[in-house]
């Protein structure tokens, strides 16, 4: 799927072999680094295009789907061009209006380049939904190493969220038996350890952004997110929901770390004793006045999607049976959770080679906000993790209370 392509000269070949028209979409900033020079060589090999630029830092929303919904054609071929929103608004158009498809890469800074899902940000809330990887990826090396800093910082926190995420697909699949694939847990771990070894070198930026391909792909494989998204992307769609608009994995790289703590009170935990019977959780009225303050304007849906969930956790024989497991499996959950502790401090010293900065300070986010974002980002998606564990055994809260200093 991925061609590194010096001057773009095998995308404009690729182009000029298509019956389709090719439909460029990007916004004033990805214009700038290549949109116009793609322009110009496609108006130097005659070949007809159509040209939508969006403002710059244009969000993947209601306003921007309808622009490219209403100027694509039946025989548009989509070149997106740019990161995070540019792609996603064109995966999801290419899907809904069964459009061709090729992605242009911009920066290394996100994982969605490849994934069968984009991430909308629907009702001021990021939802994911169905969508059409591209066909073919076509990157500029030297495009991708002189992106500005900040966007790599933002992939390579996204890509640490993989480490993360792969933990709670292993502890689901121990605790509710869902789908797993270990190859692809370890052809995704493989491609994060490989990035995370050769920060600082002249491949870095290369690694960075095939690791990143490799997510969506693997998404592809597996028929879901899975090997790309866990409780760490969770937590940072809430904060986004909060109204903190970083680059999407710089939230993910900062909640990564706070998962990993989570992970590790689980050591301290005496499963031997854990009893069912005592962790009931709030009452249905109670949480969904809980869930009224915390969802404001879209709390109606949010109680509608998570009504059998919340009837799920407080049924004891659920909670029997999750205890149960997790007695009978405590050596693989300890397996888990120690390799992805020992993972901390190699992620930790990442951080500090790319001058990714750990203080929620710096990045002017609220601790009161990411403790709610821990504790209520498990409502956004019903997909088990650390967070649903620890809600099940009614000790998320006071988990959260202890990780957040």
């Amino acid at each position: 799927m991925l061609e590194w392509d010096e001057n773009f000269e095998g995308l404009i070949s690729f182009l000029k072999d298509q019956k389709e028209i090719p439909f460029l979409l990007c916004d004033e900033n990805t214009y700038k680094v290549c949109g116009e020079y793609i322009s110009k060589e496609l108006e130097k090999s005659r070949i007809s295009y159509d040209l939508l630029i969006l403002p710059p830092d244009a969000h993947s929303d209601e306003k921007n789907i309808c622009k490219v919904l209403l100027n694509t054609k039946e025989n548009s071929l989509i070149v997106s061009i740019g990161s995070g929103s540019i792609t996603d608004t064109a995966r999801f158009i290419a899907y809904k209006q069964r459009l061709r498809f090729v992605s242009v890469p911009t920066a290394p800074s996100m994982d969605g380049y490849a994934s069968p899902v984009s991430a909308l940000t629907i009702n001021g809330l990021k939802t994911t939904v169905s969508a059409k990887p591209p066909e073919k990826i076509f990157a500029n090396l030297n495009i991708i190493k002189n992106s500005p800093n900040i966007l790599k910082k933002a992939g390579f926190g996204d890509l640490m969220g993989k480490f993360t995420a792969l933990a709670d697909w292993r502890l689901s699949n121990i605790l509710i038996g869902e789908n797993i694939s270990l190859s692809v847990v370890e052809e995704m771990y493989k491609a994060c350890e490989d990035t995370l070894k050769n920060i600082e070198k002249d491949n870095f930026e290369k690694l960075l952004l095939e690791g990143l391909i490799k997510s969506g792909e693997l998404m592809t494989i597996v028929g879901n997110s899975r090997p790309a998204s866990g409780s760490e992307h969770h937590v940072a769609h809430y904060l986004e929901f909060l109204g903190y608009n970083l680059f999407h994995g710089i939230k993910v790289g900062l909640s990564t770390l706070y998962i990993i703590r989570l992970y590790k009170t689980f050591l301290k935990i005496d499963l031997d004793n854990l009893k069912y019977e005592n962790n009931i959780t709030k009452s249905f009225e109670e949480w969904k006045e809980e869930i009224r303050r915390n969802f404001p304007k879209i709390y109606d849906e949010i109680i509608k999607e998570n009504i059998e969930r919340i009837k799920k956790f407080n049924n004891l024989s659920f909670r029997r049976e999750i205890i149960e497991k997790i007695k009978i499996n405590k050596r693989k959950i300890y397996s888990i959770v120690e390799e992805l502790v020992e993972k901390e401090e190699k992620i930790l010293e990442g951080y500090k080679k790319i001058n990714f900065s750990t203080n929620l300070e710096d990045w002017k986010i609220e601790k009161e906000d990411l403790k709610r974002a821990l504790i209520y980002s498990i409502y956004i998606r019903d997909r088990f993790s650390i967070l649903t564990l620890y809600q099940i055994l009614g000790i998320l809260e006071g988990e959260v209370e202890k990780i957040i200093l």
